[in-house]
């Protein structure tokens, strides 16, 4: 409908105030083009309309202030080269591009669960949890795999969503988690009336500090089903504002929190992350950083900036990357790099959220360290890593140790270390070095000097001799002493990508390429063979998944390979490339039934 422009915009403001019956000389319907009979809801709809727009045409346009100018918790967050692996682009929820959400094959929800982000593991838990609902499933072998596997998960980050999905499995570990729910139930009407005896003022004992450790464990654990009252009281512990509580039962029920989700409790750690200093900030921190909430990273980011303890910023640094803000990356990579790092432990678990392949080798000097819990966390950082150059590090210290804890942990990371590389579509090139000689030590940071580079070409052209004598295993531990020899040294990885490409097992060939990208891209992409054998390495190693079934692995070769520069490849790959993408990209935008 059309209103009568001549009409005064202020006396449609008279009618909107005063009623659309105060105006004795004026019709509203007819001023607003409106029937005569029209209802008075549409009559009131149309003047708002009108009015609205009228006051947004006269408020004009703000400038905004120049980024630099921003304050820290609104800056954009750091730059950093995007992933385009399977995982680098994997998200947990959208109707578009690759989501857990989408995702039905069993065995894929199983390897992000072993090899993905807390977020990209909660989501994957969720959605197994939905796949093992569908009771017609569960006679297959897939299904009762994954019972399995969820039922001897011990992830402390997963553990109210582990309890929630156990609790619905056939058999014995579904009637164990639904009597641990019943017990924490027990346990939460039972605190639920001490603390309101303590504020009604017939208690003077804090029932959450007066709790053993494994029962503040239990109750914690399920935060976000606890009631209000039991909630604000712990906020109040939280940020000191409960009249009781010492410092030490106020660090220690943060600690507790660590893992916690619930929106209801980021008050008093924004609070906290404000107001005070040291292990506290610490600890608020790596809680925040774990909560999907749009308040938790602009506090983050503002602490951040304006802190100077380096316990807070390696702590908040580590939270930022759980939020993908990498602004203190250099930070903690330069207190690693220290001769004597003075906090190695936060540092390492810092970069669990901030690493990425290139930090493998920096965080892989930590597994011999004297420390077991520092050699622990080095072994986890290098789980949430994924990078396949870990494998022998991992393994070598695997076999000199005697630490259960340490051998538990190594068993751990190499399991996540191969989710990831099947969700990348490779394979570890096994050496045994026993064969060929030890593994010379990686050379970093200096210049290479005139015997180095000679020792260097020396293994690549051993390695090149024994290609052409049928000798892979022995050339291929040639190539890999030539590339430790030689930081940022190209040639020795294309070599064994090319040696792998050649005999078709692309699965190998694959960390080879990618190692090769990421030292000298540009290499590979200006020469005409490389890129060739390069790009046909993945979209043949897509298409041997996607045979398999696995349809979003095959999806992020393909994305991946094609955000290099290919020019230079056959059009014939370079056609086959796009019309794969499409075809699966097509699959992803339906109903996903054979996710990768």
């Amino acid at each position: 409908m059309a209103h009568n422009a001549e009409i005064d915009v202020d006396t449609l403001e008279l009618c909107l105030r005063d009623g659309i019956a105060g105006i004795e000389h004026t019709d509203p319907r007819e001023a607003l083009g409106c029937a005569p009979d029209t209802a008075d809801a549409e009559v009131a709809r149309a003047l708002v309309r009108i009015v609205a727009a009228q006051d947004l045409a006269q408020l004009g346009i703000q400038s905004v202030d120049p980024e630099a100018a921003r304050h820290p918790s609104v800056r954009p967050p750091t730059e950093v080269a995007a992933d385009p692996s399977f995982l680098g682009r994997l998200s947990t929820t959208g109707d578009h591009g690759l989501s857990v959400e989408r995702i039905d094959d069993v065995p894929t929800l199983l390897a992000v669960l072993r090899a993905g982000s807390r977020r990209q593991r909660r989501a994957a838990l969720g959605r197994l949890g939905e796949r093992l609902a569908d009771r017609r499933l569960l006679h297959s072998d897939e299904v009762r795999k994954a019972i399995q596997v969820i039922s001897r998960l011990r992830d402390v980050d997963l553990g109210h969503e582990l309890a929630q999905v156990r609790a619905e499995l056939p058999g014995a570990p579904g009637r164990t988690a639904r009597q641990e729910r019943e017990q924490w139930k027990r346990l939460a009407q039972r605190t639920e009336g001490e603390i309101r005896a303590f504020w009604d003022g017939q208690s003077s004992v804090d029932a959450i500090h007066a709790l053993p450790g494994d029962q503040r464990a239990l109750l914690l654990m399920r935060v976000s089903e606890l009631s209000d009252l039991v909630v604000h009281h712990i906020s109040a512990i939280i940020d000191g504002s409960d009249g009781y509580g010492p410092l030490e039962s106020r660090i220690g029920l943060i600690t507790s929190l660590r893992y916690a989700r619930d929106p209801r409790l980021v008050p008093a750690l924004v609070s906290v992350l404000e107001a005070e200093r040291g292990e506290l900030v610490a600890g608020a921190a790596r809680v925040l950083g774990g909560m999907d909430d749009a308040r938790s990273h602009p506090a983050l980011a503002e602490r951040f900036e304006r802190s100077f303890v380096a316990e807070e910023r390696i702590a908040l640094a580590g939270a930022l990357g759980m939020h993908g803000d990498l602004r203190g990356l250099d930070e903690v990579r330069s207190s690693l790099e220290e001769d004597h790092p003075k906090l190695p432990l936060q540092a390492l678990e810092a970069m669990e959220n901030l690493g990425s392949p290139e930090s493998t080798d920096l965080v892989s000097k930590f597994l011999d360290h004297a420390d077991v819990s520092i050699a622990i966390q080095a072994a986890r950082t290098c789980a949430r890593i994924g990078d396949g150059r870990a494998i022998d590090e991992l393994t070598d210290r695997y076999n000199a140790t005697a630490v259960p804890a340490l051998r538990a942990a190594i068993e751990d990371a190499l399991s996540a270390i191969a989710a990831r590389m099947e969700l990348r579509g490779e394979e570890a090139a096994s050496i045994d070095w026993s064969e060929v000689g030890n593994k010379p030590a990686q050379q970093k940071g200096r210049r290479d000097s005139l015997p180095t580079i000679s020792l260097g070409w020396r293994d690549y052209f051993m390695g090149r001799l024994w290609l052409l004598l049928g000798r892979v295993t022995w050339a291929i531990a040639r190539f890999e002493s030539a590339a430790a020899r030689r930081d940022g040294w190209a040639v020795p990885l294309i070599g064994i990508g090319m040696a792998f490409a050649r005999r078709e097992q692309y699965a190998l060939a694959l960390p080879a390429f990618r190692r090769a990208i990421e030292v000298d891209r540009l290499r590979i992409e200006r020469n005409p063979i490389l890129v060739r054998a390069m790009a046909k390495t993945f979209l043949h190693r897509a298409e041997q998944v996607e045979r398999e079934g696995r349809d979003d692995v095959a999806r992020g070769l393909v994305g991946e390979v094609l955000t290099l520069d290919l020019r230079r490849a056959p059009g014939t790959v370079r056609f086959e490339l796009k019309r794969k993408h499409d075809v699966l990209r097509r699959g992803e935008q339906g109903d996903v039934h054979s996710a990768a």
